[in-house]
């Protein structure tokens, strides 16, 4: 039987168990030590895109140089001593492949990201490495979205350590904070699961949805946002919180599920009211909290030592369950006309 959505979502903390065993950093650090770059371009589309928008903050401040993550369409040209990470988990995107070429005409070196690592936007890097996503075949990419990100963490963190931009005790509490999120991932499943279930009935009623938050959990929102978009073929968008307030609250009706990632910072308590607002019109406003002391019936609590470093591994858990659960519980399918898109629009190239 083929791997379904489901499989791969549940297979996410042992994939980067093993990503962390297995890391490919080494030859990342020797290479960036020898292209010596003064900016990062991070290349992605999708899925890829976004989980380079989620690792970048913490690639700027562990390497403490300016990382830029712009969808290979719209690289335009490059400045200063550019380093190129192109993303593409099956290897085969062609804008990916014209933006490298555009690249390296402006003088960058390339590394690429692919699974495998022998693919056409491999073969055509300074540097390909191995995307270790265990070779996911879903369209709507789970585990290939947190493999991305633990891996351009894994890059940068033991790279700056080597180079001496961070010390060990930053080092070590960034390590050991991952090696404490995988260690929960059974309980963020189970505590998912036990969630949906509770407000199955009436997440079942949802027609748009929103998820918001701050810093690094508004980069996850718009990963949920794209997974429940390209499974439950509903309209949906992913927010910073601010920008939220500033126009996509004004769509509120019954039909909407909001979900809002809380921050432990100054808008905690505008987060708590906008929630108790939100709920006066929906039965489907929902609150994502690692703060203990928030609990409720619409409140998913997910405990960790570090919540906005490591949400691109448990913020994330939620939307993928409801894209891959809430889809087949409604018998949720793609319009025909759109069924072989990608390939009629020859966004892959072909085997």
């Amino acid at each position: 039987m083929s791997e379904t959505m489901y499989d791969c979502y549940l297979s996410q903390f042992k994939t980067m168990q093993k990503i962390l065993t297995e890391s490919a950093s080494a030859s990342f650090t020797d290479f960036y030590k020898s292209a010596a770059p003064d900016r990062i371009y991070l290349f992605g589309s999708g899925t890829s895109y976004n989980a380079c928008s989620a690792a970048a903050p913490f690639m700027e401040e562990a390497l403490g140089v300016e990382v830029t993550v712009t969808a290979p369409t719209q690289a335009g040209k490059l400045y200063g001593k550019p380093l190129v990470i192109a993303v593409s988990q099956g290897g085969r995107s062609t804008n990916t492949l014209a933006a490298i070429k555009n690249a390296k005409e402006n003088g960058a070196s390339v590394v690429t990201l692919t699974d495998p690592k022998d693919t056409p936007v491999g073969a055509v890097a300074d540097l390909a490495l191995h995307l270790q996503a265990d070779d996911e075949q879903i369209g709507a990419k789970t585990r290939g979205y947190t493999a991305t990100v633990l891996t351009l963490y894994l890059m940068a963190l033991e790279t700056a350590f080597a180079l001496g931009s961070v010390n060990r005790d930053f080092y070590n509490r960034k390590l050991n904070a991952l090696k404490d999120t995988i260690a929960k991932g059974e309980e963020y499943f189970a505590a998912c699961q036990d969630f949906y279930n509770a407000n199955f009935e009436n997440l079942k009623t949802m027609k748009n949805i929103i998820f918001t938050g701050k810093g690094i959990p508004a980069k996850v929102a718009q990963e949920d946002a794209l997974k429940v978009l390209e499974t439950l073929c509903y309209p949906s968008l992913g927010y910073e919180y601010e920008e939220f307030l500033h126009g996509p609250a004004c769509c509120t009706s019954e039909e909407l599920g909001l979900f809002i990632f809380l921050t432990s910072g100054a808008d905690r308590e505008r987060m708590i009211k906008t929630s108790e607002m939100i709920s006066g019109a929906t039965a489907n406003c929902y609150i994502i909290s690692h703060d203990p002391d928030i609990r409720g019936d619409k409140v998913l609590y997910l405990p960790s030592e570090d919540p906005d470093f490591c949400s691109p591994f448990i913020d994330i858990l939620f939307g993928q369950l409801l894209s891959a659960k809430l889809t087949e519980d409604l018998g949720r399918e793609r319009h025909p006309a759109v069924k072989d898109i990608f390939t009629s629009m020859g966004t892959k190239v072909k085997n």
